[in-house]
């Protein structure tokens, strides 16, 4: 019972750690997401896949070339021609199979042999006398029984003689030996295809055994006609045979004559193609930047056949092997990107959007690449001489930073790199070319790390001059690795090409940059940088009419920012979100207290349930107004969650004192502002930074101990109220941010000495009316 459990168990577990394994390696993926990924995979490989290195003119031999063409690079390629001419010497080196059948042979002596017999028998039936002579009645009468023996009609004039010698067995042995010596000489079918096939070798071989031997001379093989000619020629072996019966007699036996000799093609061809296999390809090597054809000189098939290798060199022999080696690399890449996301970046919630965004950018980066190389190869073929000729030394100018610096902007750093090592993977394997990979990897680096924050609008061109900076200096490491023959005017004009790569970039980024921020609805620090502008329509009218608003953002703002530095986030973004984060006070601005200059709190002839509604309408018309401002959505979104869901504490305190009994308790969710909770750091420091700054305004002359004390009061509150339960902060971040706050307000609140004869305490009951009147005239 207890090993039935334990084996229950043991499968149980071993069938849950299978589930989880195929869980993790699934990814929260769908269907959709498969087809969209398979889709994207696809794409990115059609845009690979092709690839010609250089086009060069088309000669024939015999021309005179127009331009000087020298290898772009090492290269070894197979001689066509000498190849086949090797393996077609190879072929003629081997000897024809001729195969002797001796089965044939001993078929035929053996019907020569029965004829002989079923005579013997018929002169035993016909109980013929073995001595002495027949008369013509009685040989015809014994030929007949002979016919209808052998089966034939027609009696020769052969079986007389035959009949005469009463078939005697010496005369058959004589007849055997005769055709034994001719048809194992050899009787072939084609006399003149036999003695071509001789003057390159044959090989005679068994049929029976297998047994082989060369010939090396046409000796006893003949024709079927020469075969019969020699037949004659034993005339002097048949002295028994009378001169007038002697051309029936041999014309019976050229009877038994056939083709004993015949050519093996499938084995002959076997053997000639297996030698043919075992040459190896004659090799011609090319040397990086060595002459294939001068301007001015004669093309020469030699020539010819190194262009054609040229050609030749990274076009592939299959497009779909090609694309279905691409497509295994770039589906493997897709599948990490998304796999990162989706366990090791949770912080970006929208992970289907950064990841579709991340796909586009870089098949923007191999259809940028894709085009800049064909214009490289292009441009190429227009120099006469110099580095420059070789399209390698052109590719230096494509941006292949272009695709990281564009995630660093649009997402983050992390995928950044991610974003670094796939486009330079896809590089060298698309042009084959190590140096290159690294190269664009080392371009790639320098783009992210350059670009990570930008606080002013040059800062795509400061990371277009790094990259630049950076790609000019791996030249000289690649040619130190190379090892390559450029001299140093050569080695200048590369690096200057690497030059206008990264300024290439930055050229680029900016140009497709609007582009992806609309469709994807994503905010940079570009776009933040043109909100911050404090001339903006939206916060001017803020600062006409909620002048107290205004000011209270403003101040926020600086609060924020510095707490967003002090934690690692975005501190533009929470800068901006301050700047807009109340806007929608502008339509009830009298009914908000910093706004209340001198005048009578509205709240005063209002319920308190009331108030909560005029307080809470400021976030919806805030993101209408925000909306038709056309602010971003990061800005939206942070709208309604600097508020959460918090309590109106003063309202609700106020609900709860004049509550009365018979309408029973005051429900606090009532008094709640309806939230999302904050999502993002951002948005938690946002949050925070507006109770304590709002709470700071109570304070006339706070200590250091009274600003530490209410900063982590109302820090603590939030937290306690788990309001940011959503938002990936911890709590060494919150530690960090309330420092922060602790240090700006310090600053604030510093102490200044009074000023002599001034007394900004005491207020005279009286205004001076002189002196009003004064001001007012000036």
């Amino acid at each position: 019972m207890n090993a039935v459990a334990k084996t229950s168990k043991s499968g149980k577990r071993s069938g849950r750690w299978l589930r989880d394994v195929l869980e993790g390696l699934r990814s929260r993926l769908t269907w959709t997401d498969l087809t969209v990924g398979v889709f994207s995979a696809a794409l990115l490989s059609a845009l690979l896949i092709g690839y010609r290195f250089q086009a060069f003119p088309a000669y024939e031999a015999g021309e005179i070339a127009s331009q000087n063409i020298r290898a772009p690079q090492d290269l070894a390629y197979e001689d066509r021609q000498a190849t086949a001419a090797q393996r077609q010497a190879a072929r003629e080196r081997i000897p024809a199979v001729y195969e002797l059948d001796l089965g044939r042979i001993m078929d035929i002596e053996s019907r020569l042999s029965e004829v002989l017999a079923a005579g013997r028998r018929v002169l035993s039936d016909q109980k013929v006398p073995d001595g002495g002579s027949l008369s013509r009645a009685r040989q015809d009468q014994v030929l007949e029984a002979l016919g209808r023996e052998i089966g034939e009609t027609a009696v020769s004039g052969a079986l007389r003689v035959l009949l005469e010698q009463r078939f005697s067995p010496a005369l058959e042995n004589k007849i055997l030996r005769v055709l034994d010596t001719i048809l194992r000489n050899g009787i072939v079918a084609d006399a003149a295809a036999f003695r071509n096939d001789l003057g390159r070798g044959v090989v005679l071989r068994d049929r029976t055994t297998l047994l082989e031997r060369p010939l090396t001379e046409f000796s006893g093989v003949r024709s079927l006609d020469l075969a019969k000619e020699y037949l004659r020629q034993f005339h002097l072996e048949f002295p028994e045979v009378p001169a007038r019966s002697r051309a029936e007699f041999f014309a019976f036996l050229e009877g038994f004559l056939s083709p004993t000799l015949s050519h093996n093609t499938a084995e002959t061809a076997a053997r000639r193609e297996g030698a043919a296999f075992r040459v190896p390809p004659v090799e011609v090597q090319l040397k990086r930047g060595e002459a294939i054809v001068r301007a001015g000189a004669t093309v020469t098939p030699r020539a010819l056949a190194d262009l054609a290798a040229l050609q030749n060199l990274q076009r592939p022999r299959s497009l779909l092997a090609q694309l279905v080696g691409f497509f295994f690399f770039t589906a493997v890449f897709l599948y990490g990107l998304w796999h990162y996301f989706v366990h090791h970046q949770t912080r970006h919630r929208k992970i289907r959007h950064h990841t579709v965004l991340a796909v586009t950018v870089l098949t923007a980066t191999v259809a940028v690449i894709r085009v800049l190389t064909w214009l490289a190869n292009v441009l190429s073929e227009q120099v006469a001489s110099g580095p420059l000729q070789d399209p390698f030394n052109l590719y230096y100018a494509i941006p292949f930073s272009m695709g990281a610096i564009l995630v660093t902007m649009l997402v983050d750093t992390n995928v950044a790199l991610m974003m670094s090592t796939m486009v330079s993977i896809l590089v060298g394997l698309f042009y084959g070319d190590a140096y290159l990979a690294a190269y664009a990897m080392a371009g790639s680096l320098a783009g992210v790390y350059s670009i990570r924050q930008y606080k002013e609008r040059l800062a795509l061109v400061k990371s277009g001059i790094t990259v630049a900076a950076v790609s000019l200096l791996a030249i000289p490491g690649i040619h130190l690795i190379r090892q390559d023959s450029l001299g140093f005017p050569g080695l200048l004009a590369v690096m200057a090409v690497a030059t206008a790569g990264g300024l290439l970039a930055s050229f680029l980024c900016p140009v497709l940059l609007p582009a992806l921020e609309t469709l994807f609805r994503v905010t940079t620090d570009i776009r933040l940088l043109e909100l911050s502008n404090l001339n903006s329509p939206v916060l001017r009218r803020l600062a006409v009419e909620a002048p107290g608003t205004y000011h209270h953002s403003l101040v926020l703002g600086t609060l924020a920012e510095a707490a967003a530095e002090s934690i690692g986030a975005n501190p533009l973004l929470v800068r901006v979100a301050a700047y807009y984060h109340d806007i929608g006070k502008m339509l009830k601005p009298e009914y908000f207290l910093e706004n209340q200059a001198f005048g009578v709190n509205k709240h005063e002839a209002l319920t308190p349930s009331m108030s909560c509604l005029i307080l809470v309408s400021h976030i919806k018309d805030g993101i209408e107004l925000a909306r038709g401002a056309g602010l971003t959505q990061a800005i939206c979104d942070m709208i309604p969650q600097h508020h959460g869901t918090r309590v109106m504490t003063y309202f609700y305190q106020k609900a709860k004192e004049s509550s009365d009994a018979r309408n029973g308790p005051v429900d606090e969710r009532d008094f709640r502002y309806p939230g999302p909770k904050p999502q993002t750091k951002e948005a938690a420091i946002l949050m925070m930074a507006d109770a304590v700054e709002a709470a700071s305004r109570t304070l006339t002359q706070p200590s250091a101990a009274q600003i530490q004390g209410m900063v982590d009061r109302l820090v603590d509150d939030v937290v306690a109220d788990n309001q940011l339960d959503e938002c990936n902060i911890t709590l060494r971040e919150i530690r960090l941010v309330k420092e922060s706050f602790f240090k700006i307000l310090s600053g604030t609140y510093h102490r200044r000495i009074d000023y002599p004869g001034y007394d900004f305490k005491q207020v005279d009951k009286k205004p001076d009316t002189t002196a009003l009147a004064r001001a007012s005239s000036q």
